[in-house]
């Protein structure tokens, strides 16, 4: 089963993520996957850390740079140490016996088939997973085309029983 997680630019989607993330890790249930947390300088996105939610281990993903050093279509510049960090987390062998694989998030990169994008399908691929894209409002379409998923449950960070919904989602499908 796949379940994307949406809403505008810094809605709370990685939030709610996290909140669905400590709600399954106290039921006991193997995650894997990846965590994306927005750091904050001056009320300006600064940049993201990256969680493993296997291991837990948390490294510097994406810094703000300025816009003459920005590279390609992001104003942040990713390091080689969390994008490393990252494909291992996403590493289908690393996730087999994950009963939920979360991948925050699922964005323009990964259309242009960048990013996470090269270990997605592999991820696709793993049995009886619940897999938790966080993905955009105005990319939803775009990536459900991509991926080619057609069983997907959507839920807006804005619906005010979204983190109800997600943990019901979760829970029934491992039983």
């Amino acid at each position: 089963m796949h379940v994307i997680i949406t809403g505008g630019v810094q809605s709370g989607k990685s939030t709610l993520a996290a909140g669905l993330v400590s709600f399954l890790k106290d039921r006991g249930l193997p995650i894997a996957g990846i965590l994306a947390t927005g750091l904050w300088k001056d009320n300006l996105r600064h940049g993201f850390d990256l969680t493993d939610l296997k291991t837990g281990i948390t490294t510097p993903l994406a810094r703000r740079v300025s816009r003459q050093e920005s590279r390609g279509i992001t104003p942040f510049e990713f390091f080689d140490q969390g994008m490393a960090a990252g494909k291992g987390a996403l590493d289908a062998k690393s996730c087999a016996h994950a009963r939920m694989i979360m991948v925050d998030e699922v964005g323009k990169l990964e259309l242009m088939d960048q990013g996470w994008a090269p270990f997605l399908t592999g991820l696709i691929l793993i049995p009886r997973a619940v897999h938790v894209w966080i993905v955009r409002e105005n990319l939803v379409k775009a990536v459900c085309r991509h991926w080619h998923l057609d069983r997907v449950e959507i839920v807006h960070v804005s619906d005010t029983a979204a983190l109800e919904r997600l943990k019901r989602l979760c829970v029934k499908e491992q039983q």
